[in-house]
């Protein structure tokens, strides 16, 4: 197997730079093959297909995926792993792993060792295109402690795991002990960790790279974490279900779709939207045999790109990830206004240390903040003034003191959540 997932990784970097129509070729391929599969294999989608009148021979370009209703994690969710998991797959040999949740759904996924190898190896892809050396140390933010691989046993990627449940002081503390030569965490993890280094002056945590990812990437938490940790940032967009989607380069000119590992589609209001336009992220996994994702909602909207990468990858640009469609605001005559939008806004008003807003109602939306030395009642005027400026001045804005903003299930802080549902 180790020799497999070598071959793997070889062509996988090979892949990158090869031209955007034979990587096009290469995903046209992987996809007949997945949607095949998943017709005779697997309960639902053959239910779903025979729902819509397609057959798989029906599918020969990535432009007949929309003849195929879209799923959804709350549709897969309901159903017994019999239904979703093909014949024939033994599912105490599967690896099971459940989705953070933080739509409030968690997913249980099931991998078969070949499918989860695979989308190692397009981890290591990333990591080694962005500068990763194999003798580095990489730091981990997890909830549990998983074991050690052979090979770390002899100095290769060696992980260090600091868990989610510690306090920022302790997991500060394990971080100058262990000076690994990467960080990879999620963004609001490594923000909070970079606000309270430069509050206090702190030290001795010195990584070459860090690798963020799990939510909204802005631009002033990316210049927070690099001047706190001295170390250049680069974002990955992936899922659980579905392994790394997209990734930055060292360019920063957007994400590069794994389009020879994913087919990622852009849709508002139930049709392909154009090359810089915002739309729904639905995405088909071209390696998942024993769960297969096809068409697979993932709650996230992204814009792509029409620009190519000054790196010369052939791999197709994400312009940017907008956040969680459940996260989008909605102002009163229905207009929908990005996380990214909101949380850049209100990031220019000094003196708020975190925050996160909760619109309860069209017109009505409560503020819980935690601030820092610099906080006021013109920070509160001010905070009130730019939320009414994005989303109209009949807005009720109720601001809220917290020494600490609590995490959701997942153990994430997002900044917006919205209780009012708009439309994509």
């Amino acid at each position: 197997m180790l020799l497999s997932s070598l071959l793997d990784l070889y062509r996988l970097r090979r892949n990158q730079w090869l031209g955007t129509e034979e990587l096009e070729e290469i995903q046209r391929k992987k996809l007949l093959a997945v949607i095949k599969h998943a017709y005779q294999n697997v309960s639902y989608y053959r239910k779903l297909f025979d729902s819509a009148g397609v057959k798989p021979e029906d599918i020969k370009t990535v432009k007949d995926l929309t003849k195929i209703p879209i799923t959804t994690r709350l549709k897969l969710q309901q159903l017994p792993p019999e239904e979703i998991v093909a014949k024939g797959i033994n599912l105490n040999k599967c690896k099971k792993i459940t989705t953070a949740g933080s739509s409030g759904i968690p997913l249980v996924v099931f991998l078969r060792k070949e499918d989860n190898d695979f989308y190692d190896m397009v981890w290591a892809r990333t990591s080694l295109e962005n500068g990763r050396r194999l003798w580095d140390s990489t730091a981990y933010f997890k909830f549990h402690f998983p074991p050690k691989f052979w090979f770390e046993r002899i100095g290769i990627w060696k992980k260090e795991i600091i868990s989610l449940l510690d306090d920022p002081e302790k997991q500060i503390a394990t971080l100058r002990r262990i000076k690994p030569d990467v960080i990879r965490g999620n963004v609001f993890q490594l923000v909070n960790l970079a606000r309270i280094i430069k509050q206090k002056g702190l030290e001795g945590i010195n990584p070459r790279l860090i690798f963020s990812m799990g939510s909204l990437l802005d631009y002033h938490s990316r210049e927070l974490i690099e001047s706190a940790f001295c170390a250049e940032v680069f974002d990955y967009y992936g899922a659980t279900e579905l392994g790394c989607i997209a990734w930055e380069c060292s360019e920063h000119r957007g994400y590069h779709i794994n389009i020879d590992t994913v087919v990622v589609e852009f849709i508002n209001k139930g049709r392909m939207t154009g090359l810089g336009k915002m739309g729904k992220i639905i995405c088909t996994g071209l390696n998942s045999f024993a769960m297969p994702f096809i068409r697979y909602d993932t709650g996230d909207i992204g814009i792509p790109s029409d620009e190519k990468c000054p790196c010369g990858r052939g791999l197709p640009l994400l312009k940017s990830i907008e956040g969680r469609a459940d996260d989008f605001f909605i102002s009163a005559n229905g207009t929908l206004y990005s996380p990214s939008v909101v949380v850049n806004q209100i990031k220019l008003i000094p003196g708020i240390s975190q925050f996160r807003i909760i619109q309860q109602g069209e017109r009505d939306v409560t503020a819980q903040v935690v601030p820092d030395k610099d906080f006021s009642l013109e920070t509160s005027k001010k905070f009130k003034e730019t939320m009414r400026k994005i989303m109209g001045n009949d807005l009720i804005i109720n601001v809220k003191i917290f020494d600490k903003i609590p995490p959701d299930p997942s153990g994430k802080i997002g900044s917006l959540i919205s209780k009012v549902k708009g439309e994509f």
